[in-house]
């Protein structure tokens, strides 16, 4: 009997110790993930702990932060735990860390499939950040910071040094909404383009524009569908009046959501499809684009919106999650994506008056002369399109 007594003394004692630095590390990986590795929309933090003895731990997962690891692992073991690191930092496996999209419109998804939903596109002649692959899909960072995985086909692999060339380059931006390349001497497609594609310029008569996509097709584009991607041509004052015609450009174009290019769009993807073709790169989706720029309020009746300000919405009228944003124009109307890109007002007087938007408008915030280093960048200053 005592001897029964003692085992069973012994298992209950490993089985409350077990628990109690099960907590311990509920606690500590929780307290990362929620505290300090910021948005997993934008940061890499996927932590797992797997105990192999009284207070032994494997800890595997992925990171993007080799500090923010190295803090983790030090936080576990200042619980007492012995930890085992099987932690990876990205980038990780991968011909090379940089790549420039090679695609009119590349899209993101959440996982590597075909199958799974889309969370965003890339535009050709974007930079980005390859963190890792599996099978023919990189999972790739946009210069917003937004994550996902794309078909490696879409890329175009280039090293830190032809990086540098090509952030030196004569480059040129599409601004039509639908272009195309056509050879120089047939006038055959060679590809198409959409507004907000980058390309080297290779030289120019005075109807085209000889120009190179980052896989080396060379071909021409009319003058009249591109400007050069240089400071003159994107004023660092945002001019809000035309910010509103460019957003008027888009009227009753469908819903996709993920979409971030011309042809289809979500909410979120029209407004940042809007500012970037006035040198401003936003945040991804509504929730983060609500947390940059000068806040305003909205209890004050849209009198206080200038052209340009951005318009936070919740689902329903007892919330405060934001899932929508819209593009404020004057006298009451914004135009948002839902749907189709329409215009509605917060004038109750008004025929396109949307009472549900009246309710649940949550936030609203200004990005004009808000630029920042994050959420809010000027183009021709991002770090990763130019040499600073």
């Amino acid at each position: 009997m005592r001897t029964v007594f003692y085992s069973f003394f012994i298992f209950l004692s490993v089985f409350l110790t077990g628990c109690v630095n099960n907590q311990k590390i509920e606690k500590v990986v929780g307290f990362f993930q929620d505290q300090k590795a910021g948005d997993l929309r934008e940061n890499v933090f996927d932590i797992s702990c797997e105990r192999v003895a009284r207070s032994t731990y494997i800890v595997r997962g992925e990171v993007d932060d080799p500090d923010l690891k190295n803090m983790l692992l030090d936080s576990l073991k200042a619980e007492g735990l012995h930890v085992h690191d099987s932690v990876r930092v990205l980038p990780y496996g991968v011909p090379s860390t940089r790549a420039l999209i090679d695609l009119s419109v590349a899209t993101m998804r959440s996982s590597p499939s075909h199958l799974a939903p889309i969370v965003s596109q890339a535009l050709m002649g974007m930079p980005v950040r390859v963190l890792k692959q599996k099978g023919g899909w990189a999972f790739i960072q946009t210069p917003d910071h937004y994550l996902g995985w794309c078909d490696v086909s879409a890329l175009c692999f280039i090293s830190d040094g032809e990086w540098e060339e090509w952030k030196q380059s004569p480059r040129v931006f599409v601004t039509r909404r639908f272009s195309e390349i056509r050879d120089s001497e047939t006038g055959k497609i060679l590809g198409d383009l959409v507004a907000g594609c980058l390309l080297e310029k290779t030289g120019m008569d005075k109807i085209q524009i000889k120009v190179k996509t980052p896989g080396g097709i060379e071909g021409l584009v009319n003058v009249n569908d591109i400007k050069s991607f240089d400071r003159n041509h994107f004023p660092e004052m945002l001019d809000c009046h035309d910010l509103a015609a460019t957003a008027l450009e888009l009227i009753r174009t469908p819903y996709l959501w993920g979409g971030t290019s011309m042809g289809a769009l979500d909410c979120s993807g029209f407004t940042k499809t809007v500012f970037r073709q006035h040198g401003i790169v936003l945040a991804r989706d509504a929730s983060l684009q609500a947390e940059y720029g000068k806040d305003l309020p909205v209890d004050k009746g849209w009198e206080v919106f200038k052209t340009g300000d951005l318009l936070f919405f919740s689902p329903d009228e007892k919330s405060d999650r934001i899932t929508h944003v819209g593009i404020y124009l004057e006298s009451s109307e914004f135009i948002h994506e839902a749907g189709k890109v329409k215009i509605n007002s917060l004038d109750s007087t008004r025929v396109n008056y949307s009472r549900f938007r009246e309710k649940t408008l949550v936030k609203a915030r200004r990005i004009e002369g808000q630029l920042t280093d994050k959420g809010i960048v000027y183009l021709p200053e991002h770090p990763w399109y130019v040499c600073n």
